[in-house]
């Protein structure tokens, strides 16, 4: 009898094992969208507590910025396929915490990647860029002031600030400005009220303006301030966020300030990804 129980559970183990792996990849949670090749096209993937945003541009050229949490493997490259995804031109990695560098390696191995920008140093990734110049990447340091063209859009780098000393890796995290047109977007990494201050001290306020922010540090309380949404004024505001986190992000105070500065928020919790495309002149959600 208890060779058949024994027998018994390990069956339904193994049968819930394949039912949660069938859920990872179930195209029910794939973004049924399409990529609108005559745009800019941000796509925040929902890749549970992390970030992950593929970028496309009218050039046909893909980037990456950060790669989600290494959980989240299966379901990024299975969103990428779906999306006809099977080169990517760079892949931007933030900062060295693992729910923006998660799947670096993965991403190297199983798509065409020649190159990795990288905020902070080396040592901020252990051996994970070693690991991926080991396979033939270029790997190069974001600094202030880099601005890399894809046709007639430009992603600048704002900060880490060369003169400025960081509590934490949050706090210097890559901070990139894309432009297109007369659109913008601001992607604030994890970003925090200090990454703001210096960012206000630094720059003009036009410098600042973005049609699109990509929330700091996942709307955590210590991000978002309202003095620095004045100034950004995002019309669009996305939170990359994991659903039921242990963090409780985004919060309550951070959506408030949001709602007075009179951005409309999207999450990554409540959608298998997030689109907004960019023609130039408009910046509008593909629902």
């Amino acid at each position: 009898m208890k060779r058949l129980l024994s027998l018994f559970i390990a069956c339904l183990l193994i049968l819930l094992g394949c039912r949660q792996s069938r859920q990872a990849t179930d195209p029910a949670t794939l973004f049924q969208g399409e990529i609108q090749p005559d745009k800019v096209n941000l796509l925040f993937l929902s890749v549970g507590q992390g970030d992950a945003c593929l970028v496309t541009f009218p050039t046909g050229e893909r980037i990456m910025i950060d790669t989600g949490p290494f959980e989240a493997r299966d379901k990024l490259v299975d969103q990428l396929h779906a999306l006809g995804v099977d080169r990517l031109d760079a892949v931007y990695v933030t900062h060295g915490h693992g729910d923006h560098t998660g799947n670096l390696l993965t991403l190297v191995r199983r798509f065409s990647v020649p190159q990795v920008y990288f905020g902070g140093t080396e040592e901020d990734y252990g051996d994970l860029l070693r690991k991926v110049h080991r396979r033939g990447v270029r790997c190069t340091p974001l600094l202030e002031g880099d601005a890399i063209p894809y046709g007639e859009a430009r992603l600048t780098v704002l900060s880490p600030l060369k003169e400025r000393a960081y509590d934490d890796l949050n706090d210097s995290s890559a901070v990139l400005r894309l432009t297109y047109g007369e659109n913008a977007a601001l992607f604030m990494a994890d970003g925090t009220f200090q990454t703001e201050e210096y960012l206000l001290f630094r720059y003009h306020r036009a410098e600042l303006r973005a049609d699109v922010l990509k929330v700091g540090h996942h709307g955590s309380a210590a991000s978002s301030s309202l003095r620095f949404l004045q100034v950004v004024s995002p019309a669009l505001s996305v939170i990359s966020v994991g659903r039921g986190n242990e963090y409780g992000h985004p919060t309550a105070e951070t959506l408030l300030r949001l709602s007075l500065a009179k951005s409309r928020v999207l999450r990554t919790d409540e959608a298998p990804a997030v689109q907004i495309t960019l023609d130039g002149k408009e910046a509008r959600v593909v629902e």
